[in-house]
């Protein structure tokens, strides 16, 4: 993924690393009894994810990832199958 991430001629991209569980983690996040939790896994994504600049594009592959990047963050993820036909040409 970081080649591919680095042949996007939308500026550069990076592979964020280390940034743990989303929290979610399928319905897990989603239970009123675990809720709490799964804002405290969530908090070191969150805040990387805040520290991005505006124009910052997120890639996240799993479902319910993108469901709490959405809920908790201004921003909408995207997945790959979803990004990289803007950019396929310049990719090959």
């Amino acid at each position: 993924m970081a080649r591919l991430a680095g042949r996007l001629p939308a500026g550069k991209a990076n592979l964020a690393r280390q940034t743990g569980c989303c929290g979610m983690a399928g319905a897990f996040g989603a239970l009123d009894s675990k809720y709490e939790l799964s804002l405290k896994v969530a908090a070191p994504l969150v805040q990387k994810i805040e520290a991005q600049p505006n124009d910052t594009i997120v890639v996240a592959s799993g479902t319910s990832c993108r469901h709490q990047i959405e809920t908790l963050t201004p921003v909408t993820p995207s997945t790959w199958p979803e990004l990289l036909p803007m950019y396929w040409s310049s990719c090959l």
